[in-house]
């Protein structure tokens, strides 16, 4: 017989007049076996667990689990080996033991057609107390099956008699067995030696532990509500150790403290026992009391010491937030989940609750990746593979109830999430903020550098211990390593509303005795009375505003006595039991500058090979600029540079700046009066801005990889509008060669010292630069060659101006354009007729442009306003690269008139006259002119033609 096979089997009990069909599975090299069988028209099943000798039997639609070694039903498949230890038998094997109690060969015969030898057994099993005889009937040699088994068994009778205890007789029994679709080897899945997906075994042995969990994860779920027909899904982050719990949803109706369905997150503090409500679409941010509904919140109830109930809520432990606290938990085996093999547990519980129901019963079915699989998650920051880690739980509640949910799990990740997972900075205003900066100067290589979140951790918590304040009031934190020194920055919070620390049970009045009595004018004295008391800790509150009496109390409870329930008091008890984190935003700050400047602040480090260092801060201050919000009106200057991801030219630190956003720093550098500034650093973890007078392009040897750096070198070429295909300073007299990119040409024309270079040519093919000092539109109209080896670069007018960033010329715009941009506002300055435009505000945040005749030269002329959304341009040269005065007329060089000179009435005419007709001709040619140029490339700027000077060359 093979070792392993299945086959269908018809059961007639003619002793009882009824048939059993069933389907029967063996595996002798798994030691396991299965019988499901189908009897008025209910399926049931025996699962035979060999290693760890038990039997399961599935009885309608119930499971309970027996040990096999004392089991009738263990002799169907086997019995126990020498050392009493459940053993599998094969078929032959079985027979071998029906041939030691007299196995005898009883010729050919036919069974339903087919020829078949027939053995036969006489038996007696003591434990059955039974006698009786067994018949084999198997196919012969030469009888071809459908499985090309050499022989397969078609029928099997037994004959006898058993002894009935309860009625003290003997009764005879007779059952047929007919063999039909024998295989000679498993052709089902593993799911038939399973128990059924979902149903919870009795008195099954708990052959592995449910996994445990590490005290902080972040991950993303899928919720499938199958009775609801919904699916949803939240983000959840936890972290035991900071008492901190994050998750992301959207709420299923526009309720408290939302009042919107839009996606929203709520964040839990249960060192104050405090939420933070936060709309992500609008930003709106509801501080309030944790509630016991919360899924992350358990009920602590202990009892004074004259036996009052106190209540309190604390945050769930790692498992029990998962609901594997629960002992009860029994390994199913293994099955597949996502196409993922996975550990099954399964148990039976009431803990799991559900809003407008009491206490039900649900099964919890537990999927975790198997351990011979490996999970690699890219949300981790230094574990990358992770143990024990859950793939999908099943709830599936009494059908009363008629819950059935699944929840699969994604993106798994045991780490610390970082403390800005749980930023609630949108629930403060800028004066609840402090930022700071602690420095710590030593040496620092990379072997330090891969330590950094280590580091920074560390800060965090030594801050939280030594300020007594939470954990999450310490936000927006960065933490950059340099060579010589690093830093910390941060931003503290202010202690949140007294109101917050309590929960409200509204219209009674419920302690036990007054503690203190007082009077308050609303609750949010009555709780900060409570906040501050120094008497003794305060745990609970009534306030009654028609009396505006504030009766404290030692006592944590939500229940007692009613000595009050005329809807005149409310009762507040303190969410958590820990009354001492209360410092505020300036006491907090005191202590850690203390701290710091008493060199007190040290961060015990463990580096590579168990390496010991201890650093220590050296400075502290929070005069911090942090620019949460990028302005407009600036941003276009970083387009003057090139990004090079992850690069910084280390020890090219010409001036560094702190706090700053990046296009700030941009500004910066673009802006630099004293020095050409080249490039710059930019670190995005601590907002630092280092200029240099370094062009990385003449040294690109020296750039070297730094993570959360970025390099910004100056792109020249930004600077000016390119006309491809054309040349236009042929005859320039400044000529350099070798140049060998328009961006080093754009260079050389910035930096010109012989005269103020307003354009050049760069003719890539002879990789030569020429430079002039006019723009594009402003040299004479034979000049322009067309050359399709070379391009025109056109200096902006953008850049005959000096830039203030966030300022204004407040009362002196003569002329308002709105719609535009900076470039064009620009164009609309040199072009203006009217009045001679000295000078434009830009505010970004409106594209609005404002010329002006008042100028920045002279003292007193005007002032400049700070304003965050503008920026004022003061303009420095005409087009033509002479310096700009506040007079058209030297500009367009008109004759100044002959006043001594009086002209009669009919002259007056004949002048008039003739100007009309030259007007007319002029008229003509300038649109003959604009139609025949009209497809040449331009500055993307409306053009208006005046009078130009002939250039000098």
């Amino acid at each position: 017989m093979p070792k392993q096979f299945q086959t269908r089997v018809e059961a007639n009990i003619r002793n009882k007049h009824y048939t059993i069909t069933a389907e029967e599975y063996f595996d002798g090299p798994g030691n396991r076996a299965s019988l499901w069988l189908l009897s008025n028209n209910s399926q049931n099943a025996l699962i035979y667990d060999y290693a760890n000798n038990q039997i399961l039997y599935v009885v309608n639609g119930a499971c309970n689990a027996s040990n096999l070694s004392l089991d009738t039903n263990s002799l169907l498949f086997g019995g126990l080996s020498g050392n009493g230890v459940p053993h599998v038998y094969s078929t032959s094997g079985a027979l071998e033991f029906a041939k030691r109690n007299g196995l005898a060969y009883m010729g050919q015969t036919t069974v339903r057609g087919v020829d078949v030898d027939h053995w036969q057994s006489c038996m007696t099993w003591d434990i059955l107390f039974a006698n009786f005889t067994l018949d084999y009937f198997f196919t012969v040699p030469n009888w071809t099956d459908p499985v090309t088994q050499p022989q397969i068994p078609v029928r099997a009778i037994i004959r006898g008699r058993n002894f009935n205890f309860n009625d003290g007789t003997w009764h005879d029994f007779e059952h047929f067995y007919d063999y039909f679709d024998f295989r000679n080897q498993l052709w089902a899945d593993d799911s038939v030696f399973k128990t059924p997906k979902g149903m919870v075994c009795a008195n099954r042995k708990q052959t592995r532990p449910v996994p445990q969990l590490m005290g902080q994860y972040s991950y993303r779920e899928e919720i499938i509500n199958k009775g609801g027909k919904q699916e949803s899904q939240a983000d959840v982050w936890y972290d035991y150790a900071y008492q901190l719990v994050r998750f992301d949803y959207r709420p299923s109706a526009s309720v408290y403290p939302f009042w919107s369905t839009d996606a929203a997150s709520e964040i839990h503090d249960y060192v104050t026992g405090i939420a933070y409500a936060i709309d992500r679409t609008i930003g709106n941010c509801t501080i309030m009391p944790i509630e016991n509904a919360t899924f992350t919140a358990s009920l602590n109830k202990t009892q004074t010491t004259d036996g009052r109930p106190e209540f309190f809520l604390k945050m769930k432990n790692a498992s029990q937030l998962f609901y594997l606290d629960n002992t009860t938990y029994t390994y199913e085996g293994q099955r597949k989940c996502r196409d993922m093999n996975c550990d099954v547990f399964i148990s039976n519980r009431n803990d799991f609750h559900l809003d407008g129901y009491g206490t039900f019963n649900s099964t919890f079915e537990y999927y975790f990746l198997a351990n011979d699989w490996t999970a690699v998650n890219n949300v981790g920051y230094s574990t990358q593979q992770s143990t024990n880690v859950p793939i999908r739980l099943d709830i599936t509640s009494e059908s009363w109830v008629g819950y059935a949910a699944s929840y699969n799990i994604y993106n798994f990740d045991q780490e610390h999430p970082a403390l800005s997972s749980f930023d609630i900075t949108t629930c403060f205003n800028p004066d609840q903020r402090m930022n700071f900066r602690i420095d710590f100067p030593d040496t620092y290589d990379d072997g330090t550098y891969k330590y950094k979140k280590v580091f920074m951790e560390k800060i965090i918590l030594l801050i939280t211990q030594l300020t007594k304040i939470s954990p999450i009031r310490v936000q927006k934190t960065s933490f950059t390593m340099l060579p010589d020194n690093s830093f910390f920055i941060g931003t503290l919070l202010e202690v949140p509303p007294p109101t917050v620390f309590y929960r409200r049970i509204p219209g009674v009045y419920m302690q036990f005795s007054n503690d203190k009595a007082l009077t308050t004018d609303d609750e949010y004295g009555c709780a900060s009375q409570c906040n501050q008391n120094t008497d003794f800790i305060c745990n609970s509150f009534d306030y009654c505003p028609g009396t505006k009496s504030c009766t404290l109390s030692k006592t944590h409870t939500e229940d007692g006595k009613l000595t009050d329930s005329s809807g005149q008091c409310d009762h507040f008890a303190r969410t958590v039991n820990n009354p001492s984190l209360l410092i505020t935003l300036a006491q907090a700050w005191q202590i850690l500058r203390d701290i710091v400047i008493h060199g007190s602040f040290k961060i015990p480090m463990t580096l590579d090979a168990g390496a010991q260092k201890t650093y220590t801060a050296s400075t502290i201050t929070n005069d911090v600029l942090r620019s949460d919000t990028r302005q407009p009106s600036s941003s276009s200057v970083l387009f003057q540079f090139r990004a090079q991801i992850n690069k910084a030219i280390p020890g090219y630190d010409d001036l560094i700046l702190t706090g700053m956003a990046i296009d700030d720093c941009a500004a910066a550098c673009y802006n630099q009066e004293e020095w050409v500034c080249n490039s710059f650093e930019f670190h995005f973890d601590s907002g630092w801005c280092v200029l240099s007078k370094l062009h990385p392009d003449e040294m690109p040897n020296i750039i070297k990889n730094q993570q959360f750096v970025d390099l910004y070198i100056r792109k020249y070429t930004a600077a000016f509008n390119q006309i491809p295909g054309t040349t236009v300073l042929s005859s320039s007299d400044a000529i350099y060669q070798n140049i060998f990119s328009s961006d080093e040409c754009a260079k050389l024309c910035v930096d010109y010292d012989g005269f103020n270079c307003k354009s050049f040519d760069y003719c890539d093919d002879i990789s030569t630069c020429f430079l002039g000092k006019t723009h594009y539109y402003d040299v004479p109209k034979a000049n322009i060659q067309a050359d399709p080896m070379c391009s025109h670069y056109s200096l902006k007018y953008l850049y005959d101006f000096i830039k203030y960033s966030r300022k204004v010329i407040q009362n002196k715009d003569d002329r308002i354009i709105a719609g535009v941009s900076v470039d064009q506002c620009a164009k609309l300055c040199v072009d203006e007729e009217t009045f001679s435009c000295a000078s434009f505000d830009y505010c970004g945040n409106v594209t609005e442009c404002r010329l002006s005749t008042a100028a920045m030269k002279g003292i007193g002329q005007v002032t400049l306003e700070q304003q965050d959304w503008c920026d004022v341009y003061t303009r420095q040269t005409f087009p033509d690269g002479t310096p700009y005065v506040a007079n058209p007329q030297k500009y367009y060089n008109l004759p100044k008139q002959d006043t001594s000179k009086k002209y009669t009435g009919g002259a007056m005419a004949g002048i008039a006259f003739a100007m009309l007709i030259i007007g007319v001709l002029l008229a003509g040619g300038i649109l003959y002119g604009y139609m025949r140029y009209k497809a040449k490339a331009g500055d993307d700027m409306t053009i208006q033609f005046s009078k130009k000077e002939e250039s000098d060359s």
